[in-house]
């Protein structure tokens, strides 16, 4: 207990803001960049197709899938076959990406989403909200800008929409709104934060003011999204991807990201607790993602004990993103089982699973680690 202690100290000490490898996590270019495209038409509601209510499965293993892979007739076979043959449940697949680009423009979601049903997995719908190249077109007005003029881009390009500015908010709404109609059973959010990268000391924000603490603001959005969809879809799952630092650190990270705040209004808490993301040092380790088992069990208890006497409750919602892609190390079949069983020591009969995350969705190996 002590040494484990030690290493969670040795985390939190060398830490000193977001890992500039945090947008290492999709290798999109940031020179491709799309239109803005606008939403379909909406499409009948869950009550209006007579579907039936959603069942969430008590324990969640998902993969994550690309808009780009999912309309890939192929390659979205076998990653099915994948989960058939698999401990595997759940599919994260995107339906709004960073560039503002919509699954809906690529393939039939609907039909998608029956195919998966039928066989018996369950979709959840991954939403990047404040990252969004598409903002600029559709409210330039809610887009963060530049000092000295023009609109503040991240290091890789990217716009974003102040993450106090509602009027934005509303069409990240309505794109989770036509996910539901169309059959997802969960709505997972990204990028819930403020830019962590970048020239932020260039950012001109057009609604946030600086005496409100950030962490303030993410919580007012997670909130008010809480009560539009649940209101819109009330059996439907809510869910948000945050750093795994979030769970080290008692401060929001300079990003809005404090997991007290973000426990409660989400049904699902999934933290990034890629093992290439940490920095040499962090609990001890010259390179973490070598250690996989102790940087994912040495994150998740550092949360639990954040939690204190609710521990068992909100260890319930906790799934982690576990790391299936070779970065910092090869990611072997050995690395993935320590991943896999550092969530289940940590959690204990509290576990209800976890995600994996390959951004290019290759997951050739995962039969040589999954059991069915």
């Amino acid at each position: 207990m002590q040494r484990s202690k030690a290493r969670r100290n040795t985390a939190i000490a060398l830490f000193s803001s977001v890992p500039a490898v945090a947008g290492l996590l999709f290798f999109i270019s940031s020179s491709e960049r799309s239109e803005y495209i606008p939403l379909p038409a909406p499409l009948p509601t869950q009550e209006e197709r007579k579907a039936p209510a959603r069942v969430v499965p008590n324990v969640v293993k998902a993969v994550y899938v690309t808009m780009h892979t999912a309309a890939q007739g192929e390659k979205m076979s076998r990653l099915i076959e994948l989960v058939n043959k698999t401990e595997l449940n759940a599919m994260v697949i995107d339906v709004k990406g960073s560039q503002g680009e919509l699954a809906f423009g690529m393939l039939d979601v609907g039909e998608l989403v029956q195919r998966l049903h039928q066989e018996g997995i369950y979709a959840i719908a991954r939403v990047v909200v404040f990252q969004d190249d598409s903002a600029v077109q559709r409210v330039p007005q809610a887009v963060i800008q530049r000092k000295g003029g023009g609109v503040w881009r991240d290091n890789r390009g990217f716009a974003w929409l102040d993450p106090a500015g509602e009027e934005g908010w509303e069409y990240i709404f309505d794109v989770s709104r036509r996910a539901l109609d169309a059959g997802f059973d969960e709505i997972n959010y990204d990028y819930i934060r403020f830019p962590s990268d970048g020239r932020i000391d260039l950012a001109v924000y057009p609604a946030w003011k600086e005496e409100t603490p950030r962490h303030e603001v993410i919580a007012r959005f997670a909130r008010t999204a809480r009560e539009a969809l649940k209101a819109h879809a009330p059996d439907m799952q809510l869910s948000i991807d945050i750093f795994g630092y979030s769970f080290l650190q008692s401060d929001d990270l300079g990003i809005g990201q404090k997991l007290e705040d973000l426990v409660e209004p989400f049904d699902g808490v999934y933290p990034m607790v890629y093992p290439s993301h940490y920095k040499s040092g962090n609990f001890g380790f010259a390179n973490p993602a070598e250690h996989p088992y102790e940087v994912v069990s040495e994150t998740l208890g550092a949360g639990l004990e954040r939690f204190g006497d609710k521990a068992a409750v909100y260890a319930k919602k906790i799934r982690p993103w576990l790391q299936a892609f070779d970065l910092g190390a090869i990611y072997s079949p050995e690395k993935m089982k320590a991943q896999i069983q550092a969530t289940h020591d940590a959690l204990g009969d509290n576990s209800t699973g976890w995600l994996l995350w390959d951004p290019g969705n290759e997951y050739e190996r995962a039969e040589t680690y999954l059991s069915k």
